[in-house]
């Protein structure tokens, strides 16, 4: 693979999350905007994967080539029936008490198919959109030298494999080890970026494909955007962690996509919460040649001002003002 796949990743990044590599950095800053933005609404997201490795929808992970989420789900969409009844075996091996709406999907069931995209429509938005530049230049750093991602070069996919000719060993999420001769099968190896551990796939349907061999990129390519505002603890207690780092953000002037890169959210992100901003009185926002450019109001200076020296909590007048912009 050449290029990361949205469906791919953003369904890795939902077992990814539940792992402790979520809250180390550099994933710090994007685990907690990406929980914030799944909320209570998309809890049921969390039912597509467990924390333990090897318990990933296969029907949901294997690569189809499609670049952008829509083209992945259509694809999923499309699966022959013999084929989704293979990994629905399969995933109700590793899961027993696999959810119904899940099982409804891997059976194309359109209400289940059209809850599953909504669902992953509005998290990939929030939480995997805005990251998404940085998950191509660490999955294209690695497939740049793809063409000589041989021999001494498998030892340097991840820590645990390991490649002695002709044998390459790789993590097994089985309680027992596996002997497998590829017998001219192939190998596709599968560079990602939310994924916690190496791991290998066979297809459920077809035992001539190729084996896919899934590993996280190295370490050093993982790079997620951490140099952005850090607003204090009081301003994000009182209006929320995305709503004040957009706040702290607009000491200076900037364009709704300055901010939303600034932040490292979504334009629609930056929208929604700059909206309620200025609904509070807290930043205005001038039109000069057709751009939107966003600046604090008075009141909003002090309240940040303030929230660094001496607490939001002892000004009654701004913590009134802005009590009603509070939000995720």
């Amino acid at each position: 693979m050449t290029h990361p796949e949205p469906l791919m990743e953003t369904v890795l990044s939902l077992q990814f999350l539940q792992q402790p590599q979520a809250d180390r950095p550099p994933f710090v800053r994007w685990s907690s905007q990406a929980r914030e933005a799944i909320g209570p609404g998309g809890q049921a997201l969390f039912e597509l994967v467990t924390p333990d490795h090897g318990t990933l929808p296969e029907f949901l992970v294997a690569p189809t080539g499609a670049a952008n989420l829509r083209d992945g789900l259509e694809a999923v969409r499309a699966k022959p029936l013999a084929e989704a009844t293979a990994d629905l075996a399969v995933a109700r091996s590793l899961r027993p008490d696999l959810p119904r709406w899940i099982v409804e999907v891997h059976r194309g069931r359109p209400d289940a198919t059209n809850r599953l995209a909504r669902l992953l429509d509005v998290y990939h938005r929030l939480a995997i959109a805005p990251a998404w530049r940085h998950v191509q230049r660490a999955v294209q750093a690695v497939t740049g030298g793809a063409a000589a991602m041989a021999g001494s070069m498998l030892n340097d996919l991840h820590p645990s494999i390991s490649w002695e000719f002709p044998v390459l060993t790789v993590p097994c999420h089985i309680p027992h080890d596996v002997d497998l001769h590829l017998a001219g099968r192939g190998l596709l190896l599968v560079p990602t970026f939310f994924l916690g551990a190496p791991t290998a796939r066979l297809d459920n349907y077809d035992e001539q494909a190729a084996v896919e061999l899934f590993f996280p990129v190295h370490h050093k390519y993982a790079r997620l955007p951490e140099d952005g505002p850090h607003p204090d603890p009081g301003l994000v207690r009182l209006l929320g962690r995305t709503r004040a780092a957009v706040l702290a953000a607009l000491t200076a002037v900037r364009s709704t996509t300055e901010l939303a890169t600034r932040v490292g959210i979504s334009t629609a992100t930056a929208s929604h919460h700059l909206n309620a901003l200025r609904a509070s009185g807290l930043i205005t926002t001038v039109r000069p040649h057709g751009t939107a450019r966003h600046s604090l109001t008075h009141l909003g200076q002090r309240l940040v001002h303030n929230s660094t020296h001496t607490g939001v909590a002892r000004n009654g007048q701004i913590l009134l003002a802005a009590a009603d912009a509070t939000g995720q």
